[in-house]
């Protein structure tokens, strides 16, 4: 039961991203998150790509980590338009990547107070629509690797194809921790509760534990002891890679079957995600 929830809660939160990407296809007019006054000239100028009008407003002393009355920062929406001189402009005068945008997807939501997002810039660039060199820039202004507000920027860039493995590389480097629990669940482990092999032998290839996590009974060696309990294609990609994870945790000392332990005593500080 414990699987489904937490597949289901992954997929939900994937979902979104993708239909906040999907709307970002083509960026959304200035005004629909920026609706007025200074907001609304300095998020037009980002819109229509106008460096020298955005260094004037912040010579005049405009606030560059000012959140829009759509809960949106300056920086959050330059990085929708995927200008990447504008958030090294914004970000060498002094915007903060580690300010939470606060908007939301459905105006009609906005208008009885409710904010359905809260997006920082490093997750969402973990994204595969955009290149790495935007998570690159973000770092170097200080984002915080092990942002979990939302979710982790480890956990979107497993899931870029194209540059997933080379993003959690440069993640770690910069001081990631690629055992991190969010709920009590590491990346890892939820990649293999979806069966997400290929990812998985990524992550253990960069330092992950398979075993991390507060439930012994959510760890990869439980997961691929359920992959093997269902019966898969031994021949298929996917079985191929499962037997090479089950390969690495035996020389890890794993058994199979896999037993997990059952938990320690409860303390007071039990269900709280470890550091």
């Amino acid at each position: 039961m414990k699987r489904i929830i937490t597949f289901t809660l992954i997929a939900l939160l994937l979902v979104s991203c993708d239909f906040i990407a999907d709307r970002y296809k083509n960026v959304p007019d200035p005004e629909v998150y920026f609706p007025d006054g200074q907001e609304l000239k300095m998020a037009t100028a980002i819109y229509e790509d106008k460096p020298r009008a955005i260094r004037s407003l912040i010579e005049e002393g405009i606030d560059l980590n000012h959140i829009s009355k759509g809960g949106m920062t300056y920086l959050y929406y330059a990085m929708l338009n995927k200008n990447y001189e504008v958030m090294e402009l914004l970000l060498k005068h002094g915007a903060d990547p580690n300010i939470h945008s606060t908007f939301y997807t459905n105006p009609s939501s906005h208008k009885i107070g409710y904010g359905d997002d809260n997006g920082a810039c490093l997750a969402y660039c973990g994204r595969r629509a955009y290149d790495i060199k935007y998570m690159k820039l973000l770092v170097k202004y200080g984002a915080n690797v092990n942002d979990t507000t939302y979710i982790s920027p480890l956990a979107l860039s497993i899931d870029d194809e194209l540059q997933g493995k080379e993003k959690v590389a440069f993640l770690v480097q910069h001081g990631a921790n690629i055992n991190l629990r969010v709920a009590g669940a590491t990346v890892i482990s939820s990649e293999a509760n979806m069966y997400n092999w290929d990812k998985v032998l990524i992550l253990l290839d960069l330092g992950a534990d398979p075993m991390a996590g507060d439930d012994p009974k959510f760890n990869v060696a439980a997961f691929v002891q359920q992959y093997y309990d269902e019966g898969f294609d031994p021949n298929s990609e996917n079985g191929k890679m499962a037997q090479e994870v089950k390969r690495r945790l035996e020389q890890r000392g794993v058994k199979f079957p896999y037993l997990p332990k059952k938990p320690a005593a409860s303390t007071p500080s039990e269900g709280q995600p470890k550091e």
